[in-house]
């Protein structure tokens, strides 16, 4: 388009100066018209270029990413509160300053309105830069995500079965669990990746006999007073081997090492407590069978000097197994990418698994549960769940909570 508006331009320049000096010196004609063509060629050469750059300057990846995902519940409670939650609302943005230096954030609001009794929250969950140095060592540095079990990390509604996370992933591991610091992460071998970070510790003052540390998370200016080292490593045995049928296989161990004698804003509580936590994980697809599990190992070195009921030691784990069982041939039209895969989760958890000397657990604590569901996919990116779960507590264990979910979630990039 800018070439041929530019021969218009230059026709209607030619036809002016031929108007203008029609009357000249025939000399003095020539020499002014073949400047006004050096000129002419000049801005088209010009033109020619600023086209061309468009197609050849392009880059081949985008420097800026944007994304995010969101939870649409509904929960209905035997002799609860039933009540639809539009749980969350998540933005991504990304941006690609080289092709070695990369922004990550994530901005996340948590039930829709935010005020000091709604119980909603505006939080940024990850911003951190990566310096892509190698596959074997690359640094990354900001608002990390705690290498923690699977949900942690891969806790996008898609990702995981049931309409709400595993509740081994928010009274032991507390998902999603943010951290502050800097570290090393790479991929040294094709079967093994890590990560490695020095991070900010934890709020001891916030741990409780009901929730474990997940009150211990401090979500503003995390205090550095008594600072935290956690990290991963992740195992495919299977990344180079000739299998049958589709199998795919990944085990990871996870660890966490960090004082508790932190505020928010900076500061002590004046403990001397240090939190250790070890987990294991592994997740296994082979064809149409999906399983994945975890162990979770909580300890708290001074858990008298935290608050009364405040378990010694946490402990918790999840197996759950899914199966897709939608035809292929079902597989055309609107639902060529869709899947149905019904799953059920064992998982128990205890926020007193251990308690210090002279102290007795309640028994209230630890918890017992089965999910049974479905997730049905309607593209990779758009899940509808249903489940129900059946709860039970160890000092009432005749007494079955129930609870009946169903939900929507997307992920968009």
């Amino acid at each position: 388009m800018k070439y041929k508006f530019a021969k218009k331009i230059c026709t209607a320049a030619l036809a002016a100066i031929v108007a203008d000096t029609a009357f000249a010196d025939e000399n003095e004609r020539i020499l002014a018209l073949e400047k006004q063509l050096k000129k002419v060629r000049a801005e088209v050469d010009t033109l020619n270029g600023e086209f061309s750059d468009l197609y050849t300057n392009t880059p081949k990846e985008q420097k800026l990413t944007l994304g995010g995902y969101g939870e649409i519940h509904a929960n209905f409670v035997e002799g609860g509160d039933d009540m639809i939650d539009i749980h969350r609302l998540v933005m991504y943005v990304g941006y690609d300053f080289t092709d070695w230096i990369k922004l990550t954030s994530e901005v996340e609001l948590e039930h829709a309105y935010v005020s000091s009794s709604s119980g909603g929250e505006i939080s940024i969950e990850q911003l951190y830069i990566d310096f892509m140095l190698a596959d074997s060592v690359n640094i990354r540095a900001g608002r990390v995500l705690a290498p923690m079990g699977i949900i942690n990390q891969k806790h996008e509604p898609t990702l995981f079965y049931g309409v709400e996370r595993p509740n081994v992933d928010k009274y032991i591991i507390p998902t999603t669990w943010s951290l502050d610091g800097a570290g090393l992460f790479g991929y040294p071998l094709s079967w093994l990746s890590y990560e490695l970070y020095a991070a900010a510790g934890l709020d001891g003052s916030g741990f409780s006999a009901k929730e474990g540390i997940r009150g211990g998370r401090i979500k503003e200016r995390q205090g550095l007073n008594d600072p935290a080292l956690t990290g991963r490593m992740d195992f495919y045995p299977f990344v180079d081997a000739d299998l049958p049928a589709d199998q795919a296989l990944r085990l990871g161990v996870s660890g966490y090492y960090g004082g508790t004698d932190n505020q928010n804003k900076g500061g002590s509580i004046g403990t001397n407590n240090a939190f250790t936590m070890l987990s294991t994980d592994f997740e296994y697809d082979i064809s149409r069978l999906h399983l994945r599990g975890v162990i979770a190992l909580g300890e708290n070195s001074h858990a008298d000097q935290l608050a009364a009921g405040v378990g010694e030691q946490i402990f918790g784990w999840y197996l759950e197994g899914g199966v897709s069982i939608m035809p292929d041939g079902w597989k055309n039209g609107k639902l060529k990418e869709a899947d149905l895969i019904p799953f059920v989760r064992l998982e128990e958890y205890d926020t007193q698994y251990k308690m210090p000397d002279g102290t007795t657990a309640t028994g209230e604590y630890n918890r017992n549960e089965i999910t049974i569901g479905a997730n049905f996919l309607l593209t990779p990116n758009f899940v509808v769940k249903m489940d129900c779960q059946f709860q039970t507590l160890e000092n009432n264990r005749s007494d079955i909570n129930t609870r009946y979910n169903c939900g929507l979630g997307w992920v968009f990039k």
